[in-house]
Order: C-alpha cells, then sequence, then structure tokens
C-alpha cells in the first residue's frame, strides 16, 4: 500500500523523482525493497480496474480496422497498408505489424472499481435518491419539477426512467469526444473520448478523478470514420446493457448487476458531424 501511495503522490511528476526516491530508500536501508517504477504501475492498473485494448487503425487515420473493416489488409479509403511489415516468429509462423493503433479503455472494469469503494459507492447512489425524489415531487403536484438543478430534472430523462426502467444499480453514462492538442501551434495531436457518470452528483460528475477514459484516437490525422473507432467501446456497453455488469457495493455490502444505460452524447460542431454523418460547418446545408 505504502508503494502505491507513493507511486500516486509522483503521477504529477517526472519518473525520474519515483526512481529517485526509491534509490536513496534504498539507501537508508538495503533490506527495504521497493518496487521499479513499472512494476508498481502495473500494480496500480491491477486495483484501479483500468483495462486497455489496441486495435489496429489506418496509418492517415481513415478507419480503425474494426467491425465491418476487422478483416481488411488495406484502407478501405486510402488503400495504404494495415501492416508496416511481416517478421518471422518461431511461435505462429508469420506475425504481422501493424503500422498504427489506437487505444480503447472498457468502461465496465472501470465501474466495478468504483463500486469497491465504500465511500464512492455511497456517492453512486445519488442519482436513485435524485429520481425518487423528483418522482415524489411530480407525483405531488402533478407538475414537472420547479426547480432545475440537474440534468435528471430534464424530461429526457425522466421520460427514460418510465419508459425503460433505470432501476437503483443501473449505471447512465454520457460520452463526450474532443480533439486534444498535445503541443503549442499545432493542430490536434488527437482525439479523446470519455466516459461521465451521471448516478455521481453534479459536485462530483466532473472532477478528474471521476471522469473515465473511453478512447484514444492518436493523429495527427483527424479520424474520418469515427464510428469505426468508437466501435470497440460502444460494443462493450451494447454487451453490457444486453448482459449486466455486475458489481460489489461496497457501501451496502451487496453483490449486484447494473445495466448501463447512455443518456446523451456530447461534442463540438466538428466532432458531432463526425458522430452524427452530418456534412458539418463547412457545408452549405449544415445541418
Amino acid at each position: 500500500m505504502l508503494l502505491l501511495q507513493t507511486f500516486i503522490g509522483f503521477l504529477d511528476s517526472a519518473q525520474g523523482d519515483y526512481e529517485q526516491v526509491r534509490q536513496f530508500t534504498r539507501q537508508r536501508d538495503p533490506n527495504i525493497e521497493m518496487l521499479s517504477f513499472y512494476q508498481v504501475e502495473q500494480r496500480a492498473k491491477e486495483f484501479s480496474g483500468i483495462i486497455t485494448w489496441e486495435h489496429h487503425m489506418c496509418v492517415d487515420s481513415c478507419v480503425g480496422f474494426t467491425g465491418p473493416f476487422a478483416d481488411l489488409e488495406h484502407c478501405p479509403d486510402c488503400g495504404k497498408s494495415r501492416y508496416v511489415q511481416k517478421d518471422l516468429d518461431e511461435s505462429d509462423g508469420e506475425r504481422k505489424v501493424p503500422r498504427k493503433v489506437f487505444t480503447t479503455f472498457p468502461v465496465g472494469p472501470q465501474l466495478q472499481a468504483r463500486w469497491k469503494h465504500p465511500e464512492m459507492a455511497k456517492k453512486m447512489h445519488y442519482r436513485w435518491e435524485k429520481t425518487q425524489d423528483l418522482q415524489w415531487e411530480c407525483e405531488e403536484s402533478n407538475e414537472a419539477p420547479d426547480i432545475y438543478d440537474d440534468i435528471l430534472s430534464g424530461q429526457a430523462y425522466r421520460d427514460a426512467v418510465e419508459d425503460a426502467p433505470i432501476n437503483e444499480y443501473d449505471t447512465v453514462l454520457m460520452l463526450s469526444i474532443d480533439g486534444a492538442q498535445l503541443h503549442r501551434n499545432k493542430k490536434s495531436d488527437c482525439w479523446i473520448y470519455i466516459w461521465i457518470i451521471v448516478d455521481l452528483g453534479p459536485d462530483e460528475r466532473y472532477k478528474i478523478r471521476n471522469i473515465l477514459p473511453g478512447g484514444i484516437i492518436p493523429g495527427p490525422e483527424r479520424p474520418k470514420n469515427l464510428d469505426s473507432f468508437l466501435f470497440p467501446g460502444l460494443a462493450h456497453v451494447s454487451a453490457l446493457q444486453r448482459e449486466g455488469l455486475p458489481i460489489w457495493d461496497a457501501h451496502a455490502r451487496m453483490s449486484a448487476i447494473s445495466y448501463l444505460f447512455l443518456l446523451l452524447i456530447l461534442a463540438d460542431a466538428v466532432a458531432m458531424a463526425g458522430l452524427s454523418g452530418s456534412v458539418g460547418h463547412h457545408g452549405r446545408k449544415g445541418c
């Protein structure tokens, strides 16, 4: 636990700072065994619930080789090869090396990790408690809520609760995607999408520690077929919508099944055009 706390304390610092502390500790007492930065990083990943999937993509970011493109060896848009070279491998004969990959962070394990923490599990009950209060208020007044202090007060969510019952342990998510400029004076270097947990209160929902990574699409070219890059993450969500996600509520100390519900997809004008299939803001008829 001490190693993990030390690692977390150095998350905003350079890797060398952790290694320096490790070296000083060993000099102080050679009997103290501290894991390397890589080793403790792997331990942190195991405890955090964050796992990654890597998928091949076109070198020019045209498509991700997923779904209907999974078996292609050349990009269906630009025709460039999927693989950079072929190496001999004694185990399976021939190994194909992709020219470029993108990363997906499945949301299920991340949600499970949050439910395993007693304090966080208690906070995850906000949506259900708020929903109960809203239903009681609407039944008493026979009208819409007087105060709209959260997205849960909106008609869209309240209709969804009635049409497709969203129960106490179900999870309501929002997806947000945008380009990220990693270097100054350059165009967007990559595109990132995240998951926002609506089950948390507004004071917790948008904090960095509660924003779940969804996927990273490297640039510098803009992804042309955005659906192919979102496919692994959305297919995972679709499976959990059908089969449910087993969770352990560490606050109530009980197990449950959580079904996922996607409430909204958020994006700017450029990204929304790619998501909706419209021509975008440069088109003659942008809508």
